[in-house]
């Protein structure tokens, strides 16, 4: 696709509309695909959004946590789960992230092709590679595919979207601040966005905007820290202070903040994305050497920015939780690489090699892409499975280590033994207490614990191995194919192994019960 002469806004919104379109219904059609390979009743490809959906289900019943009358904060969002809430008022609460996500996808679409080719053609010359590299990069950099993971990270990357767009064009209009001010309130990782907007609307002089987008989420997030110290909870929730060392350190006490950010550090340039992180932050410096006046400091911004999510950030979690650094790393490039990127696309050769380096340096898109309905099937045959043998047949409080599916749609008790959805749990085992897993299990009255083995070496020897539920297929999400039952009493033995013999003949291909009672 060639046109004569500059792009016309005419042209690009033209442009903007159909690709737009092609967008949403490239969504439906892979969904459709995923929901027939996985299940049109568990068709995310993790076990988490389960857990916001499961606290969401309790907001709307007025109470605050996985288990009616017990608080809890397993959300690693502020505002998803209140966000769900609204669904599970309208009877959709299932299908809320993918309808929310596809959304917000759509939306990042709209603003970032008008962006993109005002700066890769702006004569409209080689629109056609442009959209292929662009496209390219969405599928590389995985904003595609965390649509899927049904959690809060698409509608994170909108925000980020809209920022560092305005942020580069000098827009520091509403929809700017509020964009700003909710990214922390979708993810705590906005916080480092928040700060490059401030920094860019202090360097513009925009004094006013600065301030109010400190204002707006500081006491959005202090308000709410006082509502968790008063519910009894800690300021930040179970699930960032399970995953993360420097949190728990700095919530729970002891020191050892700035060890954890450095183990950060060194996890994140360990994985796969370090790769990508490492050529944006590349094409940062040299921005930063070539470029003068406010560029410049866009540049040593983004560079902050990517230094900042090595190390506060995880990004070993199929490909989620970096992809919000990517998308504004990728876009600051754009703009301040975009005559580098023109002499590129000039030839289709060179066009060529940058789409495929860029699948070759960000491999977690591509790969995310390929088997997202393998990995929504993993978690309906393993953690849905789990689903249906405690709420069809043992209907009692149970022990477990993944939160989601165990939980969701549950009234039955579920004490979280990894403390995503338990604060007595997370310390108990966080402090490798002797015993901590029993007392626990006595204390609530739990007759059946469902466990990964590797995750617990040291569960109570009085725990009887009667069966497991096995995945036999090629895993992708789940970290074990294996999930161990055990009845925590003698008297729980025989009823458990009863649901295990009434379920085994209802169990879909790629999962399996194996019942046994051996210790």
């Amino acid at each position: 696709m060639a046109m004569a002469g500059p792009a016309s806004d005419n042209t690009i919104l033209a442009l903007q509309q159909r690709i737009t379109l092609g967008a949403i219904a490239l969504c439906v059609v892979y969904s459709a695909g995923v929901m027939l390979w996985a299940s049109p009743v568990s068709f995310y490809t993790l076990d988490d959004p389960y857990i916001h959906m499961g606290l969401a289900e309790n907001i709307v019943r007025g109470h605050f946590g996985v288990n009616l009358g017990e608080v809890s904060n397993p959300s690693s969002s502020i505002l998803w789960p209140w966000l769900m809430a609204g669904f599970e008022i309208a009877g959709v609460m299932l299908w809320a992230p993918l309808l929310v996500n596809i959304a917000c996808f759509a939306a990042s679409v709209w603003i970032v092709v008008p962006f993109a080719l005002r700066r890769m053609a702006p004569d409209g010359a080689h629109v056609m590679r442009a959209l292929i590299v662009l496209g390219l990069a969405f599928l590389a950099f995985n904003l595609f595919g965390v649509i899927f993971t049904g959690m809060e990270h698409s509608l994170h990357v909108l925000l980020c979207v809209v920022v560092v767009t305005r942020v580069i064009d000098g827009r520091y209009d509403g929809l700017a601040l509020a964009a700003l001010a909710l990214g922390p309130l979708v993810r705590f990782e906005g916080a480092i966005i928040l700060a490059l907007g401030v920094g860019a609307a202090l360097y513009d002089r925009k004094w006013v905007f600065a301030l109010a987008a400190v204002a707006l989420p500081a006491a959005a997030m202090g308000a709410y820290a006082l509502w968790l110290t008063g519910l009894g909870l800690p300021m930040l929730p179970s699930s960032v202070l399970s995953k993360s060392a420097s949190s728990s350190s700095m919530v729970d006490g002891g020191g050892g903040a700035l060890q954890g950010l450095l183990a950060s550090l060194g996890e994140n340039l360990r994985q796969e994305s370090a790769v990508i992180i490492a050529v944006l932050a590349a094409g940062m410096v040299y921005a930063a050497v070539k470029r003068s006046g406010r560029d410049r400091v866009l540049a040593l911004g983004i560079i902050g920015v990517l230094l900042l999510a090595l190390m506060l950030g995880k990004m070993n979690s199929y490909g989620r939780y970096e992809v919000y650094v990517l998308a504004v790393a990728g876009l600051a490039a754009l703009h301040l690489l975009q005559g580098e990127l023109r002499m590129v696309l000039a030839t289709p050769a060179r066009a060529i090699m940058l789409g495929v380096g860029l699948l070759a340096v960000a491999p977690a898109g591509m790969y995310a892409f390929l088997t997202t309905p393998q990995a929504a099937r993993n978690i309906h045959r393993q953690q849905y499975q789990m689903h249906r043998l405690i709420t069809e047949c043992w209907q009692q409080p149970v022990a477990i280590n993944d939160l989601g599916w165990a939980s969701f749609r549950n009234d039955a008790y579920v004490l979280d033994l990894y403390g995503l959805g338990s604060e007595e749990a997370r310390k108990a085992r966080a402090a490798g207490e002797l015993g901590w897993m029993t007392e626990l299990v006595e204390g609530r009255s739990v007759g059946a614990a469902m466990i990964y083995t590797e995750w617990f070496p040291d569960r109570p020897e009085t725990w009887t191995h009667v069966g497991d539920i096995d995945f036999t297929e090629m895993r992708v999400t789940i970290p074990s194919p294996r999930v161990a039952i055990y009845a925590t009493t003698q008297e729980a033995i025989a009823p458990l192994s009863k649901c295990l013999e009434a379920m085994a003949d209802s169990m879909p291909p790629g999962s399996m019960i194996q019942s046994r009672t051996d210790t």
